[in-house]
């Protein structure tokens, strides 16, 4: 019986060290991966700068702690913020050992170059990332392959006023990111939700701005395949390490060639973009994909109620644009049909193949080809 009671102190005492082996593991990662993002973000540009960094003492979860870091973007010609946290966690806990949260603080400060400081708050924030065990063990350079980022109560207040310019009631944001998939797999997946976005009462009335300057509700969904996807812009998942273009036609030249080795290799996406404001709301989905050549072809479907209210109130808040407006009524005429209730609704479906872009089976317009940029 002994024996046995040996046995098993020694058993526990075994796996005892090696979950401390592993967490202490875990938290060395930890300070690396916070180093090499520092330096990267240096390398492009940006200015990092931050108090002491400590690890966590809990054996529960693995955590790593910098005090007060401070971001700064390249300097571009124009006014920079800086964004100031006073602290900011990764933490890894026991009970959840694949998933990777980011603890960002409820207030961060943020002060312009050439300006005014402001101070973001939020009533709550969460960042969570899913940790591939695969690419974690395998050193791979990003580990993370799928992260929500959601808050509530967000608003922007004048530092010395606290007098609110904006504020937004919800956002969620949630990416998936698979470096591996092939044509027939989602390499890159984003969908964002916003909801209750409103100026402050001030702008609305100096600006003259519509819709009390309130929107209801935005959603954005983006899907795109692989394989060669370019790592084109920052998602919830991988943030900007590299400098950003200056211009359209230098970002084009930047991405074009690896958007066209992507076009190659079979890349498509679908796409679907909801947007309540105002009387307006309008609904908008579609796929894309690249023939042989490669040149873009795709269909869309755009759906819209309140069109009609909504112009009227543009033309309102703005007389300049009565005429825009007008023409635009009388474009959008054709496709409007009358719901059920006996209100109007606009329906178009797009299709473009071969550089002719129809709309409900009608020519509207001749697409030029896409002039890809040399590879670099």
């Amino acid at each position: 019986m002994r024996g046995v009671v040996r046995f098993l102190i020694a058993l526990i005492v075994i796996l005892a060290i090696a979950y401390l082996g592993a967490w202490w593991y875990v938290q060395g990662r930890m300070a690396v991966a916070f180093r090499q993002q520092e330096q990267a973000l240096r390398a492009a540009g940006w200015t990092v700068t931050h108090g002491a960094t400590a690890r966590g003492t809990s054996p529960l979860a693995a955590t790593y702690t910098v005090q007060d870091i401070a971001f700064t973007p390249p300097d571009q010609g124009v006014p920079r913020p800086t964004i100031t946290l006073p602290q900011l966690s990764v933490k890894v806990a026991l009970a959840a050992p694949f998933t990777l949260n980011i603890g960002l603080p409820l207030a961060w400060h943020i002060a312009m170059s050439q300006g005014p400081a402001f101070t973001l708050r939020f009533a709550t924030l969460h960042d969570d990332y899913q940790i591939d065990p695969n690419a974690l063990l395998g050193h791979k350079a990003n580990p993370l392959r799928s992260g929500t980022i959601r808050f509530t109560g967000m608003r922007l207040d004048s530092a010395e006023t606290n007098f609110t310019l904006i504020s937004i009631a919800s956002y969620v944001a949630t990416g998936h990111d698979d470096p591996d998939a092939g044509t027939h797999a989602t390499a890159l997946m984003l969908h964002q939700s916003l909801k209750g976005l409103a100026l402050s009462p001030i702008f609305v009335t100096l600006g003259h701005v519509p819709f009390d300057g309130k929107l209801a509700a935005l959603r954005v969904d983006i899907d795109l395949s692989g394989p060669k996807l370019p790592a084109a812009t920052p998602t919830a998942i991988t943030p900007a390490t590299t400098p950003a273009p200056t211009s359209p036609q230098q970002a084009w030249q930047k991405l074009g060639p690896m958007i066209h080795d992507w076009a190659k290799a079979g890349g498509h996406g679908s796409f679907a973009i909801a947007l309540d404001l105002g009387p307006l709301k309008a609904h908008d989905h579609g796929s894309f994909r690249f023939d042989a050549t490669p040149q873009p072809q795709g269909k869309m479907t755009l759906t819209g109620d309140g069109v009609g209210e909504f112009l009227g109130d543009i033309a309102s808040a703005y007389p300049q644009t009565v005429g825009i407006v007008s023409l635009l009524t009388a474009q959008s005429a054709p496709y409007m049909s009358k719901t059920p209730t006996g209100h109007q609704r606009l329906t178009v479906d797009f299709a473009l193949a071969d550089g002719i872009l129809t709309a409900n089976g009608k020519k509207v317009a001749h697409v030029p080809p896409v002039v890809w940029p040399p590879a670099r």
